[in-house]
């Protein structure tokens, strides 16, 4: 670690919590930045089984969690299809967050509740400093890393930093209700552009919300889809429930993800997670490839090859996710979400597709011809 040196980790998310812990478990001398407030989204908290393993030293089994709930889908025609989501554990974002940061915290991070207030190149805080690295501001001290991880989301220090303007973003708008007992998993595809909405079931509650490109939706038609649902699933007064409502960017991956990424680098900055703009841009779903890249970012920096990180999500993550980018149209408004649900309910082989899909065990880039291959068995 002596050609590396000190690492800050900026955010206490997923993407966050699993760099630092990676990296204390690495032997690094890593420092983590908390943010003032907590971080929750309503569509927050669900984690494939597969992915959990991947973050040694985190043991998920103590947390409260829905595991594999029971999955109803439907469209904007009426058709619904009832299964079970297995494979997947819901969080609280809160008690989520908060045990990987207490993981990396035993793996021996320096753990500060501190917002970062500034980051710039070292010499901008202290003329004449010998070596390069990041200045980071923090309750009015400065300290010096030589390399920082941004994992502080789409608006956050790290991106503005980097000179990184918000680029191909999808809109999520929804709450996190509290006092409510869910058990069933909600996804919605009204065929309103390329939106969709959903009831997470988590401990305590639920988050609901819908996902939306602005450019195609506006924000009442979102809300309103979202309503009808709500109101089809949910009891009656669910919009007196306690918990707070959102309405937060969801940055996708896109052309723009790695040449930003590459660009931040240049600043002795990893971006990961929401920094890096690496959600699905079909599902917008996040947490997995937040913790990830933020796997990722720490083993090139303990490999002492950090300016490898942007090939390596390129190689990872580039044609899964601009397939997915590609499948957007078809899913949602095309042949695909029409008849995504009728063939589900009257064919097992598709029924087992979209639920491997919707779990996050079926790659975009062999769906189609397994989608294939099923449909044409008997």
């Amino acid at each position: 670690m002596g050609e590396i040196g000190r690492i800050a980790v900026i955010g206490g998310g997923p993407a966050g919590g699993s760099a630092a812990l990676a990296l204390a478990r690495g032997g690094a001398a890593v420092t983590l930045y908390l943010p003032g407030r907590p971080g929750e989204k309503p569509c927050g908290g669900a984690v494939p089984d597969h992915v959990l393993p991947r973050i040694a030293g985190f043991d998920p089994d103590g947390l409260p969690a829905v595991a594999s709930p029971s999955l109803r889908l439907e469209d904007g025609t009426g058709c619904r299809l009832d299964s079970t989501l297995a494979g997947i554990r819901i969080f609280c974002r809160h008690d989520l967050d908060r045990a990987i940061v207490a993981a990396a915290g035993a793996a021996g991070a320096r753990i500060e509740p501190r917002r970062v207030e500034a980051l710039a190149p070292w010499g901008g805080f202290r003329e004449g400093a010998g070596a390069s690295g990041v200045g980071v501001v923090a309750g009015g001290e400065t300290r010096c890393y030589d390399w920082v991880i941004g994992a502080d989301g789409a608006r956050g220090l790290s991106r503005r930093a980097a000179g990184l303007a918000p680029q191909g973003e999808s809109v999520g708008l929804g709450a996190t209700l509290r006092g409510l007992d869910a058990s069933r998993l909600v996804l919605g595809f009204p065929h309103l552009a390329d939106a969709y909405s959903w009831i997470f079931p988590r401990p305590g509650g639920a988050s609901v919300g819908i996902a939306y490109s602005h450019a195609e939706l506006d924000d009442r038609a979102a809300r309103t889809a979202l309503d009808e649902m709500l109101d089809r699933h949910l009891p009656p007064g669910w919009r007196a429930l306690p918990g707070p409502r959102y309405r937060y960017p969801i940055p996708v991956y896109g052309p723009w993800t790695v040449p930003g990424v590459r660009r931040a680098l240049r600043q002795r900055l990893l971006l990961v997670g929401d920094a890096a703009a690496l959600a699905d841009p079909l599902t917008r779903e996040g947490i997995r490839y937040g913790m990830l890249s933020g796997l990722w970012a720490a083993e090139c920096l303990l490999a002492g090859t950090p300016w490898r990180y942007p090939a390596r999500l390129a190689a990872e993550l580039g044609a899964e996710l601009e397939r997915a980018a590609r499948a957007r149209g078809p899913f949602f408004t095309g042949p695909v979400g029409r008849w995504m649900l009728p063939a589900a309910r009257l064919h097992r082989g598709v029924r087992r597709v979209l639920a491997d899909l919707l779990a996050c065990r079926q790659p975009y880039l062999t769906l189609e011809g397994r989608l294939l291959r099923e449909a044409l068995r008997p």
